[in-house]
């Protein structure tokens, strides 16, 4: 519009020559730019149409061309003259561009003296400014149509959308760089309609080249609307695309063009056929949920029923060893002292070999339970394996062979060596009971690793597994399912407490293991018990020291027990190991002594009382009078809740056990606290 306004300005030999935007308000306009001629100040600014004058006002907004010869004869004061007066103007010409009813533009020309504008100058400026803004709407739709485009380019890439354009007149093809790749071609390769053909997949070809051809068809125009998959003509995958589009016809119907769109929808095709997969096998996969959730209920009420069961059994086995331990302790007190004759003698040692098979007994109702104490330590468990077979096989009989299997390079086992092996004892001589007419019995540990689906049900890693088979009547399926469950047994009456099988599951569940049974009426019993192996060395056995029958200990001792038999008994037991004892009933009492500063040098308390547990009170004495020994008394045997690092003697006990326990109690408590003047031991 610069070039527009010099060339017609000098032609004319115009003052001025200036071009003005208008605003949407119809009244306020900018002239950007202008043409002045030598001397003739730039009309460069922003105005306000209204202080021109209604006339000029109108004939602009009106799409008329304002033509003012001179300005002082034709516009009055008041009516605009100031304005043009203002900005030089004596003579004027002024074009109007009006664009959907709306003053969007105006070109004009100035003189700056009165002026006879002849047609011919009229006619030339009208004409010079039809073509600037011909001109101005051609640069202006090329703007728009580019941005049109680029907007275009924006969503159809940001959208993953490809097109294509085939000029059907000049046989040419054009791809964007994301259809080319869903032909596997590089954005830089140019491309050609035989590369649409030769990028078909053979099975989709013919499909696709028929619906094209009833595309450009001018009889049919077809929408073109087809899903069909690419062989990448550089990477060879095979993708699939869904393409769209319609041609272009002109009045000949001849067809010019063909355009489209084309996505790559390969994910969605791969769901979909997923989808199909699983409706087919729909009904398979919700009958075996079910059986699932009917496997996890089944499992979940057996789970319960054992915890409840497990619940009483244990509190059952605490009331039993409270009542076990003044019995023992009595009858290993007349034992000792041979109170009585000879027959006397033989009773007491009858009742004594009665109350261990009950603690014996009390043991497995814990393991079952999942409450005995247990020590783990890394287990040498090939050495235990062969010698549980020796001692299995010299009380087997002829008839039932005795095979065992266990690699000397096995790794350790963390287990309880005791527990353990009374477990391994357990399922030897359910083995043996189960092969009434002989057969063959094999125990055997292995190095196993376990993965998801293991039929132990572990977590992923690396097990030792000790199994017990036998080739005896096995089991059917409901008495499988009942194997664990406490006092359940299938031998006759007197033979067997049907408690084996469930102290080897507790003990597998303490420690962090697992037992598996299979089994098959007529083809015998495999029991397998799955242990975490340990990466320490094996423990290294302890010589076993003898505890004198009677302890030179002189010291004072805080007995704590709630239970008046049993504290009795041991009460009795401290005295004749030398020491003086002062009972209290309740760990509330004990406090009350240890407040009012009453001496002692040993405690010795059961751990579950009402109130104050024995832990508790340990945790005080140590607190407020340190270095006192203590040793905690348990017919619970629970772990919860105990210190670990303090001593344990389980209920019932003997004499000489709490003598052995007293005597490591005080090794300790010397070892930690060095010699101490009036030692209790």
């Amino acid at each position: 519009m610069r070039v527009a306004t010099r060339l017609l300005g000098q032609e004319l030999s115009v003052s001025r020559c200036a071009y003005a935007d208008v605003d949407v308000d119809h009244d306020r306009f900018w002239i950007r730019s202008d043409y002045t001629a030598p001397g003739i100040q730039s009309s460069v600014g922003t105005y306000s149409l209204d202080l021109f004058g209604p006339r000029t006002a109108d004939d602009m907004r009106a799409g008329c061309t304002l033509i003012i010869r001179d300005m002082t004869a034709e516009i009055s004061h008041g009516g605009g003259l100031e304005s043009f007066r203002a900005i030089g103007v004596d003579a004027i010409i002024c074009c109007p561009l009006v664009k959907d009813g709306r003053l969007t533009a105006m070109m004009a020309v100035h003189q700056d003296q009165p002026r006879d504008w002849s047609p011919s100058e009229i006619a030339l400026v009208k004409e010079v400014v039809e073509r600037c803004w011909a001109h101005v709407e051609r640069v202006g739709a090329e703007m728009r149509l580019r941005e049109s485009e680029e907007r275009l380019r924006l969503a159809v890439e940001n959208a993953d959308i490809g097109f294509w354009d085939v000029d059907l007149v000049h046989n040419t093809l054009i791809w964007p760089p994301l259809t080319k790749a869903m032909f596997g071609i590089r954005a830089d390769v140019p491309v050609t309609i035989q590369d649409f053909y030769d990028g078909l997949h053979p099975e989709d070809r013919e499909a696709t080249i028929m619906a094209f051809a009833a595309a450009v068809d001018p009889e049919r125009r077809a929408l073109y609307e087809v899903d069909y998959r690419t062989i990448g003509r550089e990477d060879g995958v095979v993708r699939w695309v869904a393409a769209k589009g319609r041609a272009v016809f002109n009045a000949a119907n001849r067809c010019l063009r063909f355009t489209g769109t084309v996505v790559d929808v390969t994910a969605r095709k791969a769901a979909e056929e997923e989808l199909r997969e699983l409706n087919a096998t729909l009904e398979a996969r919700v009958a075996q949920a079910i059986a699932e959730r009917e496997e996890v209920q089944q499992a979940l009420r057996q789970s319960q029923k054992m915890e409840a069961m497990g619940q009483l059994t244990g509190g059952v086995a605490h009331d039993f060893n409270n009542l076990l331990t003044p019995i023992v302790g009595t009858l290993d007190m007349l034992q000792r002292r041979g109170v009585g004759g000879e027959r006397e003698q033989w009773l007491i040692s009858g009742a004594l070999q009665s109350a261990d098979r009950a603690k014996t007994l009390v043991q497995r109702l814990l393991a079952f339970a999942r409450r005995q104490p247990l020590q783990a330590v890394p287990v040498n468990v090939a050495k235990l394996v062969s010698d549980m077979g020796d001692l299995v096989a010299s009380t087997t009989g002829p008839q039932i062979k005795v095979v065992v299997d266990a690699p000397l390079d096995l790794p350790a086992a963390m287990a309880d060596p005791n527990q353990l092996e009374m477990a391994l004892l357990n399922l030897s001589v359910n083995a043996r009971d189960a092969m009434i007419e002989g057969g063959t019995m094999r125990i055997s540990a292995s190095m196993e690793a376990v993965f998801n689906g293991h039929r132990s049900k572990l977590p992923t890693g690396e097990y030792l597994c000790l199994s017990v088979a036998d080739t005896g009547a096995g089991m059917d399926a409901a008495t499988l399912a009942r194997a664990v469950e406490p006092f359940f047994s299938t031998k006759g009456v007197g033979k067997g407490t049907g408690l084996g099988l469930s102290m080897v599951h507790g003990l597998a569940s303490q420690l962090d293991g697992a037992l598996t049974i299979q089994s098959s009426p007529g083809l015998g019993t495999n029991v397998e018990l799955w242990l975490p192996r340990s990466m320490a060395l094996p423990a290294v056995a302890l010589r076993i020291i003898d505890v004198p029958e009677r302890q030179s200990a002189h010291g004072v001792v805080l007995l704590v027990d709630d239970e008046e038999p049993v504290r009795a008994s041991t009460s009795y037991m401290l005295a004749e190991l030398g020491y003086h004892v002062i009972e209290a009933a309740s760990g509330e009492e004990a406090l009350h002594l240890l407040d009012t500063g009453q001496p002692f040098d040993l405690l010795v308390t059961d751990h579950l009382m009402p109130g104050i547990s024995g832990t508790d009170l340990a945790r005080v004495v140590r607190t407020s009078r340190p270095g006192t020994a203590i040793l905690l008394v348990s017919g619970y045997a629970e772990r919860e809740g105990i210190d670990p690092e303090l001593p344990r003697l389980t209920k019932p006990f003997r004499k000489d056990e709490l003598a052995a326990s007293l005597s490591q109690v005080g090794s300790e408590s010397r070892d930690s606290q060095g010699p101490r003047v009036g030692s209790v031991f």
